[in-house]
């Protein structure tokens, strides 16, 4: 009782759940068979309900309320620290109890056997609790007035739609025997009950019923290791040879598994207790198949996207852009009606030349697919393809010949622009950090890429003046000087300055996913581009949504 008012007097008053779980275990051991009195065993079971309901572990609450009517048929819930939910648990406890009053008795045919001790259950108390992988003892110590010469186990596993049946043998004042590793796989509660017979086969007594079965918290950790009287606690057994680590349903070498147990929502294997799969989005038995994600990995190893990409072009300052003397430029008159301009301008301050800076190229929509190499190291390789929009007009016609006041004919170092290449085709590998999810749902997931080759063109505009020495036909102009430009000269204003850039390209950037689902994320990130064999750079940020599975 000491044990119990400490427990609930200042472990459980100051939340500290384990500590009053444990007092509380400790006293039930002291008590053994019956070394307390029934009250004070209830008493004890409905203190360790209670912390159990503080927990909201209600099943684990309601099992011991069971226990707690069994051993004194007034034990009551504590006042004080009642709440609805342990209440209600509290109830079913009632019906259990009941239940089990009410279970297996003789017969009272074969022989004329007495059935005097079958009127009621064999008073017994199950382990506190076992470990994964453990055998469960269970031991029945026999009362006086019982001729019982036979004992049967009847037990479930967690999970599993049948009873199984074990023969208990002699030990001491009692008998005792131990469910299997085989059926202690997994976390969960094992269910049994035993059935006493005499020696013409006859029940004399049961602890426990169907429907009122006995119950053993299996735990991944415990705190002390039950054992049968007299005997050393059960190994650990190994693990089996068909679970290898790394396989779907089976633990990794050295790896840790979750705390959820059966049904509980999942996205991958290792948010399951030990021996759990995650299957469906919910943990269950099974071996891995139907869709639920291996130990290590997420499983969701390939990422499609849609994405839209501003193109922002350095452009790099010089002068003579619209001289044809420059292959990286090609003027057009303004208007986008493809008409290239084809003069000669003449060589004055603030003209045919323009400023570096960036300038907005246009945009362009791309699909992307990415696949992660290996289960354990976050790095994907993919492709890129889509379509952009913006660049620069293609050019309608070819350059005519100049000629000189006498009509010969002059070379024309202009050379037409070759069609703008609206395509865009890129190889990635990409590299992420934090993890590796691709996708973590309300997480940002940083990553880097680089993209060694790719196919596209980034061309964008400059306004420039120019005063042309000549006619759009190529010949020579003879006029008489303006208030813009010399004699002999017509002012054009606001051509458009391509700068041309690639056909090809190789980048490099960073970027972040932020995951809105466990699937679906938005990625953001910041691209260079270096644009070849006709060289620019390009600063292109993108964003879209992305989708992992």
């Amino acid at each position: 009782m000491k044990l119990h008012n400490q427990a609930m007097d200042e472990d459980y008053l100051s939340v500290e759940f384990d500590k009053a779980e444990k007092k509380l275990k400790d006293a039930l051991k002291k008590c053994g068979v019956n070394a307390c009195s029934k009250p004070v065993i209830g008493k004890l079971h409905i203190a360790l309900g209670t912390v159990y309901g503080g927990g909201n572990k209600l099943d684990q609450a309601r099992a011991e309320f069971v226990l707690a009517l069994k051993a004194d048929p007034k034990a009551a819930l504590i006042d004080a620290l009642t709440t609805t939910e342990l209440a209600q648990a509290f109830k079913e406890a009632q019906k259990e109890a009941q239940a089990a009053g009410k279970a297996e008795r003789a017969p009272g045919e074969g022989g004329g056997k007495s059935t005097k001790a079958a009127a009621g259950d064999v008073p017994h108390t199950p382990v506190a609790e076992q470990a994964v992988n453990t055998p469960v003892p269970v031991y029945v110590e026999i009362p006086e007035e019982i001729d019982a010469s036979k004992a049967t186990l009847r037990y479930k596993p967690f999970g599993s739609p049948k009873w199984k049946s074990l023969e208990m043998r002699r030990i001491e004042s009692g008998f005792g025997a131990e469910i299997p590793c085989e059926d202690v796989t997994t976390t969960g509660d094992v269910r049994y009950f035993v059935i006493l017979r005499d020696e013409a086969g006859d029940p004399v007594g049961t602890a426990g019923s169907m429907q009122a079965p006995h119950r053993v918290p299996i735990k991944n950790e415990i705190d002390e290791e039950p054992s049968l009287p007299g005997q050393e606690p059960p190994k650990r057994c190994a693990a089996k040879e068909d679970c290898p680590p790394g396989l779907p349903g089976c633990p990794e070498a050295g790896g840790k598994r979750g705390d959820k147990t059966w049904g509980a929502a999942c996205e991958e294997t290792v948010e399951c207790q030990s021996g759990l799969t995650c299957m469906n989005g919910t943990c269950e038995q099974g071996s891995g198949e139907g869709g639920g994600a291996s130990g290590r990995s997420k499983g969701k190893r390939n990422v499609i996207g849609l994405s839209g990409q501003l193109d922002l072009l350095l452009v790099r300052g010089t002068d003579y852009v619209c001289s044809g003397s420059d292959a990286a430029y090609a003027c057009f008159y303004p208007g986008g009606e493809g008409r290239q301009f084809y003069g000669e301008p003449a060589d004055l301050p603030d003209t045919n030349g323009v400023k570096g800076g960036l300038s907005a190229a246009g945009w362009r929509v791309m699909l992307s697919y990415d696949r992660q190499l290996f289960s354990d190291l976050p790095l994907l390789v993919g492709v890129r393809a889509g379509f952009a929009f913006g660049g620069s007009p293609s050019s309608k016609a070819a350059p005519s010949p100049w000629t000189d006041e006498a009509g010969n004919e002059l070379v024309n170092p202009h050379r037409q622009a070759l069609s703008f290449l609206p395509l865009h085709g890129e190889l990635r590998a990409t590299y992420f950090f934090l993890g590796d999810r691709i996708v973590e749902q309300g997480g940002f997931r940083p990553y880097v890429f680089l993209s060694p080759i790719g196919l596209a063109q980034v061309n964008a505009s400059v306004p420039v003046d120019v005063c042309d020495r000549r006619t759009e036909e190529g010949t020579p102009l003879n006029t008489s000087a303006s208030n813009r430009c010399p004699a002999d000269t017509r002012y054009v204003e606001d051509l458009d300055a391509y700068q041309i850039t690639g056909r090809n390209f190789s980048a490099l950037g960073a970027g972040v996913v932020y995951g809105i689902t466990p699937n679906l994320g938005v990625a953001a990130e910041v691209k260079v581009m270096l644009m070849w064999p006709t060289l620019g750079l390009v600063l292109a940020p993108t964003l879209g949504p992305v989708f992992a599975f």
